[in-house]
């Protein structure tokens, strides 16, 4: 091994993680002392070198994998913004894994690690089953960004404060006059929809509200699932004035049914997104939204997922960042009457 050996080449050499190697030439003491030697002597037998006092944030090099459903999807669009912003920075190569099908990651753990990658990042995956649950387990360094389900308490995921953003959509539609608002949710075994509805749901108690059972109908987070509960929410005898969708693309279809049907945008029907991706202020009208910090998401999701390999991460497993709503022109004063 040349001079220019990295953490990784040390790591596969002596058979344990980047981390650990990285504890090692940190001095933390959560490493086995025979281990502690097998680290301490191939770091002598590659030539390491470690400059100043050599206790140090060790740089570091090498590939990370990312995985996530598809860049048709604008809400993984702006995530892997942040993640490719954040991994230059950071000088990590990203490489780009197979695409996640049924929120179910099919990365093959082991493939991984001889793959010689040093760390993975999944974003909107079922982290409580394998293969994300399996690496997580085994200790490889593994961030998830808004998980499906988090699973274990070991399991590091990135996401949004999606209760007050379910909270703030919906009280901006009470502060509008309306009071028969309706929720195109997401898809009930979906952690960030369950947040998202008790959102709504907690509103609607504070202004003295019952959620109406027939008002919040579950969807897949797609223009056609906002097309489907577009049509059975406005197919009601008494059909809402308001709708809050919990996902951007969901409110698109909504937005379409409604159009089709001759029903005005925010005349006739005020409709609030979650997410605020590229879509959001293209459609007609603009759509009003919670925005999530995407590209932020994505750059934390790498600073985790580095100071993981590096034994340096000293966060919480669940770290949330602020939404916020932005008022665009899908929403409008209840209409006189309803």
């Amino acid at each position: 091994m040349s001079s220019r050996a990295t953490l990784a080449d040390v790591a596969s050499a002596v058979g344990v993680s980047v981390a650990t190697v990285s504890k090692v030439l940190n001095d933390h003491a959560d490493v086995a002392p025979g281990t502690r030697r097998r680290v301490q002597q191939q770091l002598r037998d590659s030539s390491y070198r470690v400059t100043g006092n050599g206790r140090r944030r060790s740089r570091l090099e090498g590939t990370i994998e990312v995985e996530f459903p598809g860049l048709e999807n604008p809400y993984v669009v702006g995530v892997l913004d942040g993640i490719l912003d954040a991994a230059r920075a950071e000088h990590l190569d990203v490489a780009i894994g197979p695409q996640v099908r049924d929120n179910t990651a099919v990365v093959e753990p082991q493939m991984m690690r001889r793959s010689g990658r040093i760390g993975a990042i999944f974003i909107t995956v079922d982290a409580a089953t394998p293969p994300v649950a399996t690496l997580i387990d085994d200790g490889f360094p593994t961030v998830v960004v808004d998980p499906v389900r988090a699973g274990s308490g070991a399991t590091v995921s990135i996401g949004a404060t999606n209760f007050s953003g379910g909270l703030s959509a919906t009280k901006h539609l009470l502060a509008l006059g309306h009071r028969r608002i309706a929720h195109a949710a997401g898809p009930s075994s979906v952690d960030c929809s369950q947040a998202r509805l008790a959102g709504y749901q907690s509103a609607l108690g504070e202004a003295g509200l019952r959620a109406d059972d027939d008002l919040i109908v579950p969807s897949p987070f797609t223009y056609a699932g906002g097309r489907a509960s577009a049509a059975r929410l406005l197919d009601l005898p008494e059909r809402p004035t308001a709708i809050f969708a919990a996902g951007d693309e969901i409110a698109l279809g909504i937005m379409e049914e409604a159009r089709l049907r001759s029903i005005r945008i925010p005349e006739d029907l005020s409709i609030v997104g979650f997410d605020d991706t590229y879509l959001a202020s293209r459609s007609a009208p603009p759509l009003t939204t919670v925005a999530q910090p995407l590209v932020e998401m994505g750059r934390l999701a790498v600073r985790s997922l580095s100071q993981l390999i590096t034994g340096d991460f000293l966060g919480t497993s669940h770290l949330e960042l602020s939404t916020r709503l932005v008022v665009r022109e899908s929403t409008a004063p209840c209409p006189t009457g309803r």
